[in-house]
């Protein structure tokens, strides 16, 4: 059981630094990350292989003490390396705040336009209903172009 233990915590450490390459490709900078998820992948299948053939023999490896830690320590000095790459990446390359401010500005004018266009629509569809649901005047008031009734008050 403690020959699988070194195998799976580099294993791990591996995966780990590739996952974090892979995140980091999809970030503003991710040209500068596919390199180093390119040595990820093969640092993590070498890794596997490793777990693979210590899972395959059932004699346990007799190493020394260097060859066990050495695995550890590549895996180890791996991910730091990434996390060190990532806050150098940070540091160097700043966020580009006017073309940030422009993009955030754009979207809130589209949503201020498109809650107007709402509005003007329900207006216009409010207006076409009243229209269609307006009162007629009545005939007493229309002037129709004949005095008739102002005749009966004459003298």
């Amino acid at each position: 059981m403690t020959a699988y233990i070194i195998p799976l915590f580099c294993l791990i450490l591996t995966f780990m630094a590739t996952l974090t390459c892979l995140r980091f490709i999809l970030s503003r900078e991710g040209l500068y990350w596919i390199i180093p998820c390119f040595i990820s992948i093969i640092l993590t299948l070498e890794n596997l292989d490793t777990l693979l053939l210590a899972a395959e023999t059932s004699i346990m490896p007799d190493y020394r003490m260097m060859r066990n830690i050495a695995p550890v320590l590549i895996a180890f000095l791996w991910y730091m390396m990434i996390i060190t790459f990532h806050y150098a990446l940070r540091f160097k390359i700043k966020v580009n705040r006017f073309r940030n401010e422009n993009r955030k500005n754009r979207k809130e004018a589209e949503f201020i336009e498109k809650m107007e266009r709402r509005k003007r629509r329900k207006e216009y569809i409010l207006n076409e209903q009243n229209k269609e649901n307006k009162a007629e005047k009545p005939r007493i008031y229309q002037n129709n172009g004949s005095d008739d009734w102002s005749d009966l008050f004459s003298d």
